[in-house]
């Protein structure tokens, strides 16, 4: 009896021995799995732009970033040693366009300068512009890129441009500007005289010569007399005249001008950057002073240039409907000028994701308080969901959804040292 005890109870020991090896076999190649997946991840590196300049292909370099692994910082100490610059002719256009499932939230452009990302304000709010110089230099275009989650990453793109020169040096080397040949009367100060009046040309140049001169270097102008003024574009003479008043004049009536009118809601405003925003138009206007977050207003707009789009005047502002006083409140109000501080209004589906945010992409976000709904002045209640942002002194943005307020935490921690040179600080 006792030896079939210990057969039967060998026989179970053998049946869960195999059980373990064989659970064993299952796990460990999953284990394995497993963890090579995590290393994938945790290697895994920002999607990489694609740069185009015209038609030419740029390749940017992937600088410093955060992604799943935390924080990698590149250090680059002399770009102009350790970078190889890319040749390139100078093009008109500059095109970076990410991977369409991987676009980031936020983009700023500028230029590398002294170790760091310098972001170009106008450049960074006008999303698809990019103003280039038709100039031979050496340029360090760059890019931040922001996406949810903590993920930011850095690309420079290290260019060696050449200049497209005009058929004739006298002609205007970038679009939308003008210069001008003055033959004789080189003692006048031509151009302060020009300036003295706002006719919003661009002027690249100006140049003097005598009459002997001017015909012996450029004999196909064929200037017969002086003085004379002849004022080119980038591709032909534009205009000649022997008077001075004359050629204000003609500047006066072909003045580029296109007007528009434009109604909406005031809904960001950065008064140090003299930026506003009504609805999805982004607008640059030295006098916002009257203008709050909320305003419901009309704007008359002339576009002073076709080829910059933030080169325009702001000529009436009116508003049609003032912001609700409820969001003039000063306990909204961040106490740090370098913060701001959010008020989330709506169900808990909504506002939901506003309680256990990344902390790096709310890192400038004093305080978020919360609230079901809201009662304004008027009586009336928030209609649906909303959020409102503010600085230390006033209401400065509002929308309805997440990825809007993570674009302009974003925007507003990138343009923070722009904002602070404009100030004076």
């Amino acid at each position: 009896m006792e030896l079939e005890v210990i057969s039967d109870s060998n026989k179970r020991l053998r049946l869960n021995k195999k059980i373990v090896w064989g659970i064993a076999i299952i796990l460990v190649p999953l284990a394995m799995f497993y963890l090579d997946k995590q290393k994938l991840y945790k290697e895994e590196k920002p999607p990489m732009p694609t740069v185009l300049y015209g038609e030419q292909e740029l390749y940017p370099i992937l600088g410093s970033y955060t992604w799943n692994a935390g924080e990698i910082e590149k250090e680059i100490k002399d770009l102009t040693q350790l970078i190889e610059y890319q040749n390139a002719e100078f093009r008109e256009n500059l095109n970076i366009q990410f991977p369409k499932n991987q676009q980031p939230i936020f983009i700023a452009r500028g230029n590398y300068y002294n170790g760091e990302i310098k972001a170009e304000p106008y450049q960074t709010l006008y999303r698809e512009f990019a103003f280039l110089r038709n100039e031979s230099r050496k340029e360090i275009y760059s890019i931040k890129a922001y996406w949810k989650d903590g993920k930011r990453a850095e690309y420079i793109i290290p260019v060696n441009i050449k200049e497209i020169s005009p058929e004739k040096n006298y002609l205007a080397r970038n679009k939308g500007y003008h210069s001008l040949l003055i033959v004789g009367d080189t003692d006048k100060n031509v151009m302060d005289e020009l300036y003295s009046e706002p006719f919003h040309f661009l002027f690249e140049t100006s140049s003097s010569l005598d009459l002997k001169d001017a015909n012996a270097i450029y004999p196909e102008l064929q200037v017969k007399e002086e003085p004379s003024y002849i004022l080119f574009d980038h591709t032909k003479e534009a205009f000649r005249t022997a008077s001075l008043e004359e050629l204000m004049k003609y500047m006066k009536e072909n003045t580029y001008s296109k007007k528009s009118s434009i109604v909406g809601r005031v809904t960001k405003l950065d008064r140090n950057l003299g930026v506003i925003q009504v609805d999805d138009n982004v607008f640059t206007s030295a006098d916002i002073r009257d203008l709050k977050v909320g305003q419901k207003i009309s704007l008359e707009v002339k576009q002073l240039n076709k080829d910059i789009p933030y080169y325009r005047i702001i000529e009436d502002i009116k508003v049609i409907k003032a912001a609700d006083a409820v969001f003039s409140a000063a306990k909204w109000l961040a106490k740090d000028a370098e913060k701001v501080s959010i008020l989330a209004i709506g169900p808990t589906a909504f506002t939901e994701q506003f309680k256990s945010p990344n902390k790096e992409d709310f890192k400038l976000v004093e305080n978020i308080e919360f609230q079901e709904t809201l009662t304004l002045k008027n009586g009336e209640a928030v209609p649906g969901a909303a959020v409102y942002v503010f600085n230390d002194k006033e209401l400065v943005f509002q929308t309805d959804e997440f990825g809007e307020l993570l674009n302009y935490l974003f925007e507003f921690e990138m343009l923070m040292p722009a904002r602070k040179e404009r100030s004076g600080l």
